[in-house]
């Protein structure tokens, strides 16, 4: 056994020294044999002559400086041979405003969603992106994120309550008086509210309980009113006719100017008035004819009646 390892070992390791300087020669001859390589960067094809060994070292050589973001293909520490094809695809700059932040990155320039995939950045399904995630990116591209979330809240709201009116004829003319005083009533509302970056932008009812009802208001106003600085408390429209001649009215008193005659069961004797086109006058007469809502007023000649005609008037009833 030992004469054979002396006999074969001495020629074994000559020949592996021997193979090993064969190799390094061969590896020397390689990296100074030039190569012809095609560059392309961002589309653009340039070609070059190299010695350089691997894809690193042609970077070196054309000083091309590269960042994380960018793409190279092959690989920096592939071999290069005659015929290579590098290709590199520079990242481009862009600002991504989201969160309450601005973030200045790089990313290869596809679609604005490739660029915020590449950086981790999450978009919501409600989220609004400016530009949309299928435009382009490119250089300088500012990317604004809108959070938008929603939330449900349970709130407690009054209701107003309704004032309403009803007449009086006991109140002077022109005033009001609270009969009644209105109180609020309570409901309790659901609402869905959208927010964009935590600022409410929507807000929808989705329910609404009736806790407590409003009760209205009442107030009463006086049914009265002025006519020439008299109160009324009443009007009515008449036919009103005229008559002349004197004597003595129903009442007993002397036929003249400011009196006329009426139907009691509509105007009672004695009641002070006011006469549409005639004036203050008061009820003291009493006609055949005059029935239901028909007047006759007293004028101190017969052309004054022809002047006075047939006509409808209005009569205000005055208060006492």
């Amino acid at each position: 056994m030992r004469n054979s390892l002396a006999k074969w070992g001495m020629p074994a390791l000559c020949l592996a020294l021997l193979l090993a300087v064969a190799g390094l020669a061969w590896l020397m001859i390689t990296q100074m044999v030039s190569k012809d390589v095609q560059l392309v960067i961002d589309g653009k094809v340039s070609a070059c002559e190299t010695t350089s060994y691997t894809v690193e070292e042609l970077l070196e050589e054309q000083k091309i400086q590269l960042v994380k973001e960018d793409s190279i293909t092959p690989k920096v520490d592939q071999t290069l041979t005659d015929g290579a094809k590098v290709e590199i695809t520079k990242a481009v700059p862009f600002t991504v405003r989201a969160d309450g932040e601005s973030k200045d990155l790089k990313a290869l320039p596809r679609t604005v969603a490739d660029a915020l995939d590449d950086h981790h950045i999450s978009v919501g399904e409600a989220d609004k992106v400016v530009p949309a995630l299928s435009e382009p990116l490119t250089a300088g591209t500012e990317i604004v994120i809108n959070r938008i979330t929603t939330q449900t809240q349970e709130v407690m709201e009054p209701v107003d309550f309704k004032t309403k009116t009803k007449g009086d004829n006991d109140l002077p003319a022109g005033t009001t008086e609270v009969v009644k005083k209105g109180k609020k009533g309570q409901d309790k509302v659901t609402y869905q509210i959208t927010y964009s970056d935590g600022q409410e932008i929507d807000r929808q009812e989705l329910e609404r309980e009736r806790l407590k009802k409003p009760v209205a208001k009442v107030i009463a106003k006086s049914t009265r009113g002025m006519i020439h600085g008299a109160e009324y408390v009443k009007k009515i429209t008449v036919k009103a006719y005229s008559y002349t001649g004197g004597g003595r009215t129903a009442s007993g008193t002397r036929a003249r100017v400011g009196e006329i005659a009426v139907d009691p069961r509509v105007i009672p004797l004695g009641t002070n008035v006011y006469v549409e086109g005639y004036g203050f006058a008061r009820a003291e007469d009493t006609g055949g004819n005059i029935k239901g809502n028909t007047i006759d007023v007293y004028k101190n000649s017969e052309s004054a009646c022809l002047n006075w005609g047939v006509r409808h008037v209005t009569v205000y009833i005055l208060s006492k």
